[in-house]
């Protein structure tokens, strides 16, 4: 059997660029938490604010301000930083030339032309409209693969046994093929065999 390789390419949008760092935000439990700290931390301190000044309609301001501090912290980290970053570098918006296959995923752009090791990666995940192939530890890094820029079904499924056969962690990846939907029943009553 001859081993399959996948060669496709793409352009990023920034719309995708957005989804691809919100896919790989909410996939990462130290994330959400840290974020999740950070608004406790804040409402406490609106409490503790309240002991100090006494005065109840005073709790009321502080806890509208720390839900607009919230709201504002969230909007920061999932919509205007990844903006900043895909406007501010060029690399995001070239045309990707991507390559896998048994050896490697090979990368070439105009800035780019790198083979990366199938080790390198630590986990796939897959969203509505894009794969992730996220490596690093510390800071997580990305190989975003949108699904529009493969020819076919059969590519893309090519590609998705690529990527459980040399990427341990693959529970990302949905358990229904591409294209294929579940089976879903137009009626939970059985019928009426008398």
């Amino acid at each position: 059997m001859r081993e399959p390789v996948v060669k496709i390419e793409y352009q990023l949008s920034e719309s995708e660029y957005l989804t691809a760092t919100r896919l790989l935000f909410f996939q990462s439990r130290e994330a959400i938490v840290r974020m999740g700290v950070i608004c406790v931390l804040a409402l406490m301190s609106a409490f503790v604010m309240n002991l100090i000044v006494a005065d109840m309609s005073m709790l009321l301001v502080l806890i509208v301000v720390v839900i607009i501090f919230d709201v504002f912290l969230f909007y920061n980290a999932l919509v205007t930083l990844p903006r900043q970053y895909f406007r501010g570098d060029s690399k995001f918006r070239e045309k990707y030339e991507v390559t896998f296959s048994s050896e490697g995923v090979f990368v070439k752009t105009i800035q780019i032309d790198s083979k990366l090791a199938w080790s390198l990666y630590t986990k796939a995940i897959e969203g509505r409209e894009m794969y992730l192939m996220m490596y690093g530890k510390d800071t997580r890094m990305m190989t975003a693969v949108p699904k529009r820029a493969f020819k076919s079904r059969d590519e893309e499924i090519q590609f998705r046994e690529l990527v459980t056969r040399h990427i341990a962690d693959h529970s990302g990846l949905k358990n229904v093929p591409p294209g294929e939907r579940e089976y879903t029943p137009k009626s939970l009553t059985p019928p009426d065999w008398r």
